[in-house]
């Protein structure tokens, strides 16, 4: 039985991490998507029989579509209990779900079966069946991860030889990586406004589409670190001379240090900022009793040379991570009509 959580409740964060999903379905970053004006939808799936316990639980994020349909987004979702039957048990929430799409009138849900699934459990056969259609990725399908266990001097010797240089040579250039400061809302909002300004400048240079400027902002604000909560989201910058050269946004949840947005300054590319960035990340990360360090997306493994991610999964990968991947991003469509229209728009877009 679906049933809305209204209130947040002690447990909801601790089912997310027991059962192998992660931040995208906690509850501080529903309370986020609705600070950026998103309605969110929190559901349990309890089945008669089974004590009060969650079979199944994810948040929905409401989304509109042309012609005032909408439709739902469930990252890293719906999440099951790892005890049992999870093939089944995934069955069961996406007929929920389905249920929901046609009570709601959406045009489709969109679902990203969290990497807590080995191919015992779920596979992509499976998906079809369940009647679901491949689409293209919304959350990163492929990632690497650092294993933070591992001592400092493991984790350099894991590193390429380059990487391992760089961090070297921006620590011998005295690049100086520091935390922003919620505290000091003066500090904290120029801050916020260097990593937006080298945000714009890559995204030039690199030709990729980023946010509405308050998104960043909203998302450092309103997950900024606050006793209590789960989630906290940290913006990390490398100055040079009195310069910021990089900057990195990184999401604390449970065990994970997870890299979200990154931009750097094409000025004084020769003090490799970017690298001693990420290894003081890293090595604070570790300090505080994190065991993952994961980067957030990769090219596929027997991707093409000219991929798009090519470069940066080089960087990414030079610090040493293991791949995982998860089985990407799915349709679940409503209306035979609207979402065959919402097929033929994106031809187009």
């Amino acid at each position: 039985m679906l049933k809305l959580v209204e209130s947040e409740s002690s447990d909801w964060n601790r089912f997310v991490l027991e059962n192998g999903s992660g931040f995208l379905q906690s509850w501080e970053w529903g309370e986020f998507q609705e600070a950026v004006g998103r309605r969110v939808f929190r559901y349990r799936i309890d089945l008669p029989g089974d004590n009060g316990q969650s079979v199944a639980r994810f948040t929905a994020i409401y989304d509109s579509f042309p012609f005032g349909r909408r439709y739902s987004y469930i990252p890293m979702g719906p999440i099951v209990s790892i005890d049992g039957d999870r093939r089944n048990k995934f069955g069961v929430a996406v007929s929920a779900i389905r249920e929901s799409i046609t009570r709601e009138g959406l045009v489709l849900a969109r679902l990203e079966p969290p990497a807590g699934f080995n191919r015992e459990d779920l596979s992509r056969d499976d998906l079809l069946q369940l009647g679901l259609v491949p689409a293209r990725a919304r959350s990163p399908q492929h990632t690497s991860v650092v294993d933070l266990i591992k001592s400092s001097d493991e984790l350099l010797a894991d590193m390429k030889q380059k990487t391992r240089y760089n961090i070297r040579l921006a620590e011998k250039r005295e690049v100086n990586v520091r935390q922003a400061d919620p505290s000091d809302l003066r500090a904290f909002t120029k801050d916020i406004d260097r990593f937006q300004q080298l945000l714009a400048e890559t995204a030039g240079r690199d030709r990729f589409h980023t946010h509405e400027s308050d998104y960043y902002r909203r998302m450092l604000q309103v997950l900024a670190p606050k006793d209590g909560h789960d989630l906290s989201v940290r913006l990390m910058l490398a100055d040079f001379e009195g310069q910021t050269l990089a900057a990195a946004v990184l999401a604390q949840f449970g065990d994970t240090m997870t890299y979200l947005h990154g931009a750097s300054s094409s000025q004084h590319r020769e003090v490799m900022a970017p690298y001693l960035l990420h290894w003081q990340a890293m090595l604070w990360a570790k300090e505080v009793g994190l065991s993952r360090y994961d980067f957030w997306g990769v090219a596929p493994e027997d991707s093409a040379a000219d991929h798009s991610w090519s470069g940066l999964t080089r960087f990414k990968l030079g610090f040493g991570g293991q791949r995982e991947s998860n089985l990407g991003t799915w349709e679940l469509p409503g209306s035979k009509f609207w979402y065959g229209a919402y097929k033929i728009t994106k031809r187009f877009f």
